[in-house]
C-alpha cells in the first residue's frame, strides 16, 4: 500500500452508531482479528484477548448491562452530548468484539511506571489497528467503553471472563447504515464535527515548543464546545 492509499484509509475511518443487519463474513472477521494481534505493545506483552459475540440474546444482555444506570450518568454529567454514545446501539451490530487485557502482564512493565496505563495503551493500539482493518473491508466500528467497574464486572460474569482480565472496550462491527445515520437529527452535529482535524502546522513544533502556537484556556474551551462531539450546545 502506498502512502496516499494509507492516508485515505485513516481519513475515511470513522465511528458509526447505526449498523445494517447484514452478517460479517467469517473470513473477513478473522482477517480483522488477525490484524489486531500484530501492533506493538509495551514490553511486547501482547495483553489482548478477544471475545467475539454474535448471538442476538447475548448482545442484548451486554447492551442492557452497559446502559444500566444511564440516568445516573446523565445527571452526573448534564452537559455531555449523550447522543454520541454508541452503547445503547451495541446490540444492533452483527458482531461485538469484547477486548480483554490480562492484568498479570503488567509484571512486564517497569516498576516505576503505571502498569495499568501501559496495559491500556497497548490495548488501545490493538483496537485502532482492528478498526483500520475493518475500514479496509468497508466495515464500520466504534469505541464502546464500560464507564464503571460495576458494568465491567457484569460483562465478565455474563461472558465468563476471568477476573484477571480488564474488559477494556467493546467494539461493534458491521456494515454501516448510512441512511439511518443521516436521518437521525441528533447525530447531525456529530457528523459535521467528526471529520474535523487541526492543521498540521498548529500541532507540530521543531526542536522546542513554539509558544506562539500555545492555546489559551479560553481557546481550548472554545475548541471543546465548537469542535468535539461530546460537548455540543443544545439546539446546535
Amino acid at each position: 500500500m502506498n502512502y496516499d492509499d494509507f492516508l485515505e484509509l485513516v481519513k475515511t475511518r470513522r465511528s458509526f452508531r447505526r449498523f445494517k443487519s447484514d452478517p460479517v463474513p467469517e473470513d473477513i472477521l478473522k482477517k480483522v482479528l488477525e490484524a489486531a494481534r500484530h501492533p506493538p505493545s509495551a514490553g511486547n506483552s501482547q495483553p489482548w484477548e478477544f471475545v467475539v459475540v454474535q448471538d442476538p440474546a447475548t448482545k442484548k444482555n451486554i447492551t442492557k448491562s452497559i446502559t444500566s444506570g444511564y440516568k445516573t450518568l446523565r445527571e452526573a454529567d448534564p452537559t455531555m452530548y449523550w447522543a454520541v454514545a454508541v452503547q445503547p446501539h451495541l446490540s444492533t451490530a452483527p458482531v461485538l468484539i469484547i477486548v480483554c487485557g490480562d492484568r498479570r502482564l503488567e509484571a512486564t512493565y517497569p516498576a516505576h511506571l503505571g502498569g495499568e496505563i501501559l496495559l491500556r495503551q497497548s490495548l488501545a493500539i490493538s483496537i485502532y489497528t482492528l478498526q483500520l482493518a475493518a475500514a479496509s473491508f468497508g466495515l464500520a466500528t466504534a469505541w464502546g467503553t464500560m464507564q464503571t467497574e460495576s458494568r465491567e464486572r457484569q460483562i465478565r460474569q455474563l461472558l465468563g471472563i476471568p477476573d484477571v482480565y480488564t474488559v477494556d472496550h467493546i467494539v461493534p462491527l458491521g456494515y454501516p447504515d448510512e441512511e439511518k445515520e443521516k436521518s437521525d437529527a441528533a447525530l447531525r452535529p456529530v457528523r459535521e464535527r467528526a471529520s474535523f482535524r487541526r492543521e498540521l502546522d498548529e500541532i507540530v513544533h521543531y526542536e522546542r515548543y513554539n509558544m506562539e502556537k500555545f492555546r489559551s484556556d479560553e481557546k481550548v474551551n472554545e475548541f471543546i464546545w465548537s469542535k468535539t462531539v461530546t460537548r455540543i450546545h443544545r439546539g446546535t
